[in-house]
């Protein structure tokens, strides 16, 4: 029988050592560019901002999930979603308006899921390609900062966490709606708003001993999270609540907010979307917008990766090791087939290794990783494991849980 287990590394005991990351001087301790990061006060949030082309046709007070008002936004993003119908689906079609199924015998065609499908994935495109275009976010994603020095060095990364407006792909209402002949044609509000990144710079004391060997604060985001799976189900139109009212929405496959969450998290491909001179550090309590090179967001991935050589912000190196785990079962030999290291840390530099042992008195390695996974095991069973762990760490990383994935050819 295949089990799946996962271990909260708080629930168990776990031997943990730090060593301090190697600099370039060879000190082992902190060089110019590696120093502990002092805070220059910098800021960031989201502004939302009607997009260009998808403009609402009545004004109307934008706030995000947190109520946070956007005001430069004139109502919520509109958009176009229109295929054509075969005859046989024009009465399930029509239904879809009034709720009122009673007159529709035919099975809907494959043709109408297919049509329904493009058309509300393309309209959900379209809409994000153009704030991509545009430089506005509509989804979350990770922001973070570092210092660069007059000799072309870089300080350590500060990272801010999470920036987003909404955290879940956004509903579709329909404002109004025409059966054609064959066509179908809907207008629908996108509830989502697209948003321009702003900063406030802070002159903070820790800052202002450094600034003479400052040139500028480079900014740096991770891709922002897709919300919806491409290749998922459109369902047709149903009432959902808006507001706190049902409306005749586009209803599709959708993320939860903890998918998402999980996927923004263990995203630690930053990229430079901007940098801030530091004659613009001025101390004033304004937000002002980040200037981003024109459509950044949408050739994302060509934007400059920090240098891959450069030592963890935290200037160490933390190495975990578990206690002998018997994954419920202390007397059944058992087949370790996968192993998910879970939580926020640098996936392409966590090393993982699992160990096996019948008795815990001799260990033997049977896996070995660079990356948060061990997959496809086979082989020999055992009784007890152990995994071993060992990661640069940056400020705000930490490993949550070990999820494992066995069988157990006693039950």
């Amino acid at each position: 029988m295949r089990i799946r287990k996962r271990i909260e590394l708080e629930n168990i005991k776990v031997f943990r050592s730090e060593t301090a990351t190697e600099t370039p001087d060879g000190s082992g301790g902190n060089g110019n560019n590696t120093q502990s990061v002092p805070d220059c006060g910098i800021k960031f949030r989201l502004r939302g901002e009607t997009l260009d082309g998808f403009g609402p046709r009545q004004p109307a007070e934008i706030t995000d999930e947190n109520g946070e008002k956007h005001p430069l936004m004139g109502g919520w993003n509109e958009t176009e979603i229109a295929f054509n119908v075969s005859d046989s689906d024009i009465p399930r079609v029509l239904a879809w308006f009034d709720d009122n199924y009673h007159g529709v015998t035919e099975p809907e065609s494959a043709l109408l899921r297919k049509n329904r499908s493009t058309a509300v994935h393309e309209a959900l495109k379209r809409y994000r390609k153009a704030s991509d275009s545009s430089n506005l976010f509509t989804s979350p994603f990770r922001i973070a900062w570092r210092y660069r020095y007059s000799d072309n060095t870089c300080s350590g990364f500060h990272d801010c966490g999470v920036l987003s407006c909404f955290r879940t792909a956004p509903l579709l209402p329909v404002m109004s709606h025409q059966l054609s002949g064959k066509y179908l044609h809907t207008r629908v509000q996108v509830r989502n708003v697209s948003a321009r990144l702003m900063y406030r710079l802070d002159a903070t004391p820790s800052f202002t001993a450094l600034r003479n060997r400052i040139t500028a604060i480079d900014i740096y985001a991770t891709k922002q999270a897709g919300m919806y799976p491409e290749d998922g189900e459109v369902a047709g139109i149903r009432s959902v609540s808006v507001d706190g009212t049902p409306r005749r929405c586009w209803y599709y496959d959708r993320y939860t907010e903890e998918d998402i969450n999980t996927q923004v998290m263990s995203d630690s491909d930053f990229r430079l979307i901007g940098s801030v001179p530091v004659d613009e550090i001025t101390g004033s309590d304004n937000y002002v917008t980040l200037r981003m090179s024109a459509g950044a967001l949408a050739d994302f991935s060509k934007l400059p990766k920090p240098e891959d050589n450069l030592p963890s912000p935290a200037g160490k190196t933390i190495h975990l090791r578990t206690e002998p785990l018997h994954l419920d079962y202390p007397e059944d030999e058992k087949s370790v087939r996968s192993l998910t290291l879970r939580g926020v840390f640098r996936r392409d530099k966590v090393k993982v290794r699992l160990y096996a042992s019948q008795h815990r008195e001799t260990r033997r390695l049977i896996a070995a990783a660079t990356g948060p996974y061990i997959r496809g095991l086979f082989g020999a069973r055992w009784r007890w494991f152990e995994v071993e762990i060992e990661c640069p760490m940056r400020e705000g990383d930490f490993f949550e849980a070990i999820t494992f994935e066995f069988t157990n050819p006693m039950h």
